[in-house]
């Protein structure tokens, strides 16, 4: 077998185990893990694949949330459809923010898809009569098939498993003609248009399918603390979503998860720490980009190269 394969069922298994001897608070935190993974996925297919700069991704997220919530306590939608709702109304916002991005590039982008995160957090804090405005917005307890998930333990098998099968479908997705020409036009726009590549159909495709794998994890997000509250979705969300695609890596599925364990359980290493909470992450970030601009996902890569013989 592999090495990389028994790494690869090494590191599932200990997914598995992962829950088993710790508290409700611990369950609660690897659930969170979980859903950060979504989020970190979905930046692999903008930034890793595409290309595209955002740090509007809470807004994606929120609408995912929203959407899911309103959809299950207003209208009586089941939860495992609830969360395909929330994924589709935020892809679909996500096509329509890919827009810009056929004009503008870099810095000009970035700020575009900011402004697109406030305008949804200040849409959803005063839209009152449907997502509740400062009162906050109570979502049900999901269930599959008549069967509630009414513990952290057991929501977090289900977001593994969800996670493993976005991942999946991540790692065929580059491996896809789709998947290729966004690569390709990464890495050289003009020859990729030159090759027969559309340039506004794979961004609007990118756009499309991470806002979608946002929208997912926010409508998951929203079943797990029960009550939704716009001043979650902010810059600040934004910006630890962007964080945490950096330190774990943009270039495999194993970086979205080593990503989402770090903003997952940092703020608890450095809970004492309180205002200086980010600088640590400033130094983080910095360190990271020093001497592991892949991210965490090449540590093993670079232990290898240190330890190669000269």
């Amino acid at each position: 077998m592999r090495p990389r394969t028994i790494a690869l069922l090494a590191g599932v298994l200990a997914l598995l185990v992962a829950p088993l001897g710790l508290a409700h608070y611990g369950h609660y935190i690897l659930a969170t893990m979980m859903m950060y993974a979504l989020v970190g996925l979905s930046l692999n297919i903008l930034i890793g694949m595409g290309g595209q700069i955002s740090i509007g991704h809470a807004g994606f997220w929120a609408l995912g949330a929203y959407a899911g919530a309103i959809a299950m306590q207003t209208f009586g939608v089941p939860f495992i459809l609830a969360i395909f709702v929330g994924g589709i109304v935020a892809g679909a916002f996500g096509a329509l923010v890919a827009l810009p991005a056929l004009r503008v590039q870099g810095h000009y982008l970035a700020i575009a898809t900011l402004a697109f995160a406030l305008v949804v957090q200040q849409i959803l804090f005063e839209w009152e009569s449907v997502t509740g405005g400062r009162a906050g917005l109570f979502v049900p307890r999901p269930s599959l098939f008549g069967y509630e998930l009414g513990s952290d333990f057991e929501y977090y098998y289900f977001l593994l498993a969800l996670f493993l099968l976005a991942a999946w479908v991540t790692r065929n997705l580059r491996t896809s003609l789709a998947g290729r020409s966004l690569m390709a036009l990464k890495m050289s726009p003009v020859a990729a248009q030159c090759a027969g590549i559309s340039r506004a159909r794979h961004i609007i495709l990118a756009f499309a399918l991470s806002a979608f794998f946002t929208g997912i994890s926010g409508a998951l997000y929203g079943c797990l603390i029960g009550r939704l509250s716009t001043e979650t979705f902010s810059l600040t969300a934004s910006l630890s979503f962007l964080t945490m695609a950096v330190i774990g890596g943009l270039g495999s599925e194993v970086g979205a998860l080593l990503g989402a364990a770090f903003l997952a359980l940092a703020p608890e290493v450095l809970r004492e720490l309180q205002d200086a909470q980010m600088v640590v992450y400033g130094v983080v970030l910095v360190l990271c980009m020093q001497f592991l601009p892949k991210g965490l996902a090449s540590l093993g890569e670079r232990i290898g190269w240190l330890r190669r013989p000269k």
